[in-house]
């Protein structure tokens, strides 16, 4: 199966040969063996590709195109990329793709973030453009760290100085849609001591979409941030303004961030005929367990990761009963007929990929 790579005449050659291999990660051949055994176009690391594909997101935006940026940027500053180090241009350039998508409460967080780990007059530039934001449409008290398809984390930049650098502040964790125990958003204090960069749990608690109590938290004792996201993100914490200082901690509205979190999902997520919804719940699962099989055999590039969550997207309305009799269907055709279920999985690839789940390509 042979793939064009669309590629302008300003990028440059290492930029090729990064979305080739990127691309060959993905859908490899007739076969996964094929594919494994097929050289690579680099040998960079993963933290190479994942600042590839940053750089195709970035020309995505100049090239008008925010709504997929923002997607392969979302991938990129997500927990899951824990051990790998998140850059402050892969910030500032999801908070320009928010702004051009209207997500203004998402872009200063990502501003934020980015000014945490940023000095200099690089950091000056930052922000002067959120200072610009601000000017633009009011400060935002509550920024998420992004809004992704994995839930988004609510800071709420309100803050009381409990002194010798230390400081308590509410947070949100917002679900596209209520989990397995019907929790739809947690809340939660912490205290930062900003001088040693630990946090500790303060107190929490999930609900479900109605505002139901489910279950508390209890304290926690301080710890360092458990990944790179977490430790600027307690660095934008630590960066606080004076004005923003209250006496009282601020209790966070979990219900109205919830609704406007799905809004924002809703309105990026395009309408999908019902005939098209076991389509996209068999492709789901589909690309689920080639990237199952992929983390098996090694590394899973970051091209992969949005393949995958192209179809995430698509199936966000979707019972979790249909995607779990989707998950069964398409285990068993592979038990059957394993060549088959290969033909299915690398057509729903190319479907993603004509989609523009990878911008660039």
């Amino acid at each position: 199966m042979t793939l064009r790579v669309k590629v302008s005449a300003m990028r440059s050659a290492l930029l090729r040969q990064m979305a080739v291999a990127a691309l060959l990660l993905i859908t490899g051949s007739a076969s996964l063996a094929r594919a494994a055994d097929a050289p690579a176009a680099h040998a960079g690391s993963q933290s190479e590709r994942d600042d590839g594909s940053a750089r195709l997101a970035a020309q995505a935006i100049d090239a008008g195109h925010p709504a997929e940026a923002a997607g392969v940027l979302e991938t990129l500053v997500a927990p899951r990329h824990h051990m790998l180090t998140i850059w402050p241009d892969w910030h500032r350039d999801l908070a320009r793709a928010y702004v051009a998508l209207g997500l203004i409460d998402g872009a200063q967080g990502q501003y934020r973030l980015a000014l945490a780990d940023t000095a200099g007059d690089e950091g000056g530039a930052l922000g002067e453009e959120l200072a610009v934001l601000i000017a633009r449409s009011g400060r935002a008290d509550l920024v998420p760290d992004t809004l992704g398809p994995n839930g988004a984390k609510y800071f709420d930049l309100r803050w009381v100085d409990r002194g010798n650098g230390t400081i308590d502040f509410a947070t949100a964790f917002i679900l596209p849609q209520d989990d397995a125990d019907g929790a739809a958003f947690t809340t939660a204090t912490y205290r930062a001591e900003c001088a040693t960069q630990k946090t500790q749990l303060l107190g929490g608690a999930s609900f479900s979409a109605a505002g139901k109590r489910l279950r508390s938290f209890g304290e926690g004792e301080a710890v360092r941030p458990a990944n790179d996201l977490a430790d600027h993100s307690l660095r934008m914490i630590c960066r606080r303004e004076q004005p923003l200082q209250v006496k009282l901690l601020p209790s966070v509205d979990g219900r109205a961030l919830l609704t406007r979190y799905r809004a924002q999902r809703a309105h990026r997520t395009a309408p999908m005929p019902s005939a098209d919804v076991a389509h996209s719940a068999a492709c789901r699962a589909h690309v689920e367990m080639f990237v199952g099989q992929l983390a098996a055999e090694g590394e899973v590039s970051g091209p992969s990761w949005q393949v995958r969550d192209w179809w995430d997207i698509r199936t966000e309305g979707s019972s979790r009963e249909r995607l779990a009799a989707a998950t069964s269907a398409v285990a068993a055709l592979a038990r059957a007929d394993p060549g088959t279920a290969r033909m299915f999985q690398q057509a729903c690839v190319q479907e993603a990929l004509a989609g523009g789940a990878v911008p660039g390509l």
